[in-house]
């Protein structure tokens, strides 16, 4: 995160979340949240710090406690990370078979159904 993301000072980022400082530094310390530091050390929240403090408070509202709203946290980050590689998977698999169809334009016209129906498989 970059410091001109990160504007937010602590009692600042409570008010908007609406939530006591003491707060975020236990979450802090739970591993809920690593707001950008600055030289001094003085914690610096930005709006995605924000936005992860909403879904921390709308879980816990929901009886979820912290160690299972970390968890969450990190299957979703997983979940986010699995669906960017099948996105790429996808864009290759779409490549590959935009260059096997252009290497099919060069075979007789009688093979290249045949081809087609083994590369749709």
């Amino acid at each position: 995160m970059s410091r001109e993301e990160a504007v937010y000072i602590i009692s600042v980022a409570a008010e908007l979340a609406g939530i006591h400082p003491q707060t975020l530094r236990i979450y802090e310390r739970r591993g809920l949240l690593n707001p950008y530091r600055t030289p001094g050390g003085t914690r610096r929240y930005s709006e995605q710090d924000l936005e992860r403090l909403r879904a921390i408070q709308t879980l816990t509202q929901a009886g979820i406690n912290l160690e299972g709203v970390k968890r969450i946290i990190e299957l979703e980050g997983a979940v986010e990370s699995l669906q960017a590689q099948l996105d790429g998977i996808k864009d290759q698999l779409a490549q590959a078979r935009e260059e096997a169809d252009a290497g099919l334009s060069s075979l007789p016209d009688i093979l290249r159904p045949a081809i087609h129906k083994l590369l749709e498989g």
